[in-house]
Parts: C-alpha cells; structure tokens; sequence
C-alpha cells in the first residue's frame, strides 16, 4: 500500500508543523483548557482547514488519504488539534459539501475554508432537547452537552427528529449566534482539553427550513454518509494516538536505568513494544484502506467501521501500555503519556460505540 509522491509530501509538511510548532505549546493548551488558535491560523493557511473544499470555493481539494495522513500527524502531537481540523472537515464541511445547496455551499464554505469560521457539530447522543413543530420549522428547547468545535462560537450542524414524525430527521446548519441559543465552555471531559468542546443551550431556538442541509426529513442517510466518512478521520487520529505513545515508551525505557542498565533490555518491556508495533501497523493498514476505497469511488462503509472499532480498541490498549511502561511516572502529567490515554477515551464514543460498530460489521458481514 503505497502513498503517492504529493501525500508523501504533504505528510512530510504536516509532520514538521507537529513537531516544531504545535508541540511547543500542547502541554501548555492542555493544562489551560485553551483553544489552540494559532495553531488553527497556520493550518488554515496551510490549506488543511479547506481539505475537503474544492479549490473554487478556496478549500485544497485533498483526497481522504491526503486527510487522513494530515490527522495522523498532527494526533502524534495534540489529539485537540487534530479533533478540530477533523470535525471541521469531516462534521461540518462534508455534509454541506455532498449534500447542501447551492446557498448553503456559498455562504459557508469559502469561509470555510480560509478558517474565518470553525465548523462545529452537536453530538446527538447528548441531545437533551424538546421539539415543536411549527409550520415548517422545528423549535428547540434544552441543551447539548457536547458540541464538537463549540468553544469556537462558529456554525455548527445539528441532526434533529421530526417532532411529528420520529423516524425522519433532518440536518440543519446552526449560526454561531443565531437568537435562541447560548453557549457554555464544557469543563467536564477527561480528555481533548483544548478541543473546544462546548455546551449549547437552546432557548426558543427556531430551526428554520432555509438551513436544512439537503430536504427536509432525508437527514439520517446524510448522517450515515457524514459518520462513515468521520470514521475514516477518526481511526487517522487513534492511529496517531497510538504512535505518538509508543514513541514516547520507547524513548523513556531507554533513558531509564533499572539494574544498571535500560529497562529497553528487559524481556517485559519489548514484548509490550512489539506489541504495541503490530497493532499500529494492522491499524494503519485498515485505516488506510478505507480512505483509498473512499477516493476510489467504492463502498468503504464497512472498512471504515473496521478501522474505527480496531483503532478506537488499539489506542486506549496502547496508551495503556505506554504508561505501565512508565510506570509510576507514567500517571504523572510531566509525562504526555497519561495526555494521551485521556485523549483516546474519546474515539469510542464519536460516530459510534464499540458495540454499535460490532453489529454493524456483524451485519455487512453475515449478510
């Protein structure tokens, strides 16, 4: 499985940004629960906050395989950084991209993609909300306590029932100050503390029929097209968790002397890193497949749920073992390695559960 001489390249660039930028100040971010704005600045200049935009309305054009090799090394780094770009890409822009209107397209996207605005979506698990219909639009009133990018006040998508009719749903595009809504920062997370993760309470918030993304009622095939391909960016980042955590055990059990001499030599320590090894090379493999199934233009439904239910298991299991590797100093945040376990607890609840991904492979499999 070979990347192309332009992914090469631009995994290259991405790898210098993460490495001599982003990681100066992650820590820093982390600890102060603060968006990194710069960060967004340069990677908007960069073209990556446009990965998916075509290049009329300002965005790079880039394959998924382009994405997702730009998450995977910016994850390495600062899994909050990636979250953002990916949930402005794959949350926000995809689904006005494949399915908006024109308008919709016009007024959104060029924004977009020069990153004067950061895209945001409501997780609809944490929907606490009551509906009403009213003539053609949808009043709402409750909260959402975890609305991806929503500490950046930007627009954000909201997948929501028809009151009349439960099995519909419909996707609108909320304005990030649109009347009827307020918003909190979200201190309650265990992870992705520089993510922006936001609440939004909803206050006789009128979901009008000019926002609907798509037709109205038509939303839960654009929620599966938006899920299957945030599954894809999603895996890139469990995929980057997962080698920025091992690299970190490595370098530590060589710096570590137990006995006189690196704990690096101990039988224990490199059958946990032989490990770790495998199944971050599986998981780039399935990771990978599924984003060059996608820019082929073929069924990667089933892939990209694979790479996400293994990615999501392998990153929490690897963190894991990049902190026994640690050992005490491994639960102390002068090492990243608790970061990133913290950060890789998210990956199985974006999109869907591990269980949820286990019927679903179950079913595509068995027939």
């Amino acid at each position: 499985m070979e990347l192309s001489q332009e992914c090469l390249m631009l995994q290259s660039e991405l790898r210098k940004f993460a490495q001599q930028v982003i990681l100066e100040k992650v820590d820093e971010l982390d600890k102060a629960c603060t968006l990194p704005l710069d960060n967004i600045k340069q990677l908007a200049e960069m073209g990556i906050l446009g990965a998916v935009i075509p290049e009329d309305m300002g965005g790079a054009a880039l394959d998924l395989i382009g994405l997702v090799v730009s998450l995977e090394e910016i994850s390495k780094v600062c899994t909050s950084t990636a979250i953002i770009v990916a949930t402005h890409n794959a949350f926000f822009a995809y689904p006005i991209l494949k399915f908006g209107g024109d308008e919709l397209k016009k007024k959104y996207l060029p924004r977009t993609a020069a990153g004067d605005i950061v895209g945001g979506f409501a997780h609809s698990g944490a929907h606490e909300i009551n509906l009403e219909k009213r003539e053609s639009n949808i009043v709402v009133n409750g909260k959402n306590l975890f609305v991806l990018n929503g500490e950046a006040n930007g627009p954000f998508v909201l997948f929501i029932k028809n009151p009349k009719d439960e099995k519909a749903l419909s996707a609108f595009i909320v304005d990030g100050n649109a009347p009827g809504i307020k918003r909190f920062k979200n201190s309650n997370i265990i992870g992705l503390k520089a993510a922006g993760i936001g609440e939004v309470l909803f206050e006789n918030y009128v979901a009008t029929i000019d926002t609907v993304i798509g037709k109205e009622n038509e939303g839960s095939a654009i929620a599966q097209a938006t899920n299957d391909f945030a599954k894809v960016c999603i895996s890139a980042i469990g995929l980057g968790i997962a080698q920025g955590a091992t690299a970190e055990a490595i370098k530590y059990a060589k710096e570590r002397v137990q006995f006189d001499e690196p704990i690096i030599h101990f039988g224990m320590v490199r059958e946990k890193i032989a490990n770790m090894t495998t199944k971050i090379e599986a998981a780039r493999l399935l990771t990978y497949e599924a984003a060059m199934l996608y820019d082929a233009g073929k069924n990667y439904g089933r892939t990209a749920a694979l790479a996400k239910y293994y990615t999501g298991q392998i990153a929490v299991e690897i963190t894991n073992s990049a902190i026994q590797i640690f050992g005490g100093y491994g639960y102390m945040k002068d090492y990243p390695v608790e970061r990133y376990f913290r950060d890789a607890q998210v990956l199985n609840v974006l999109c869907a559960t591990p269980a949820e991904e286990k019927e679903f492979i179950a079913k595509e499999t068995i027939g």
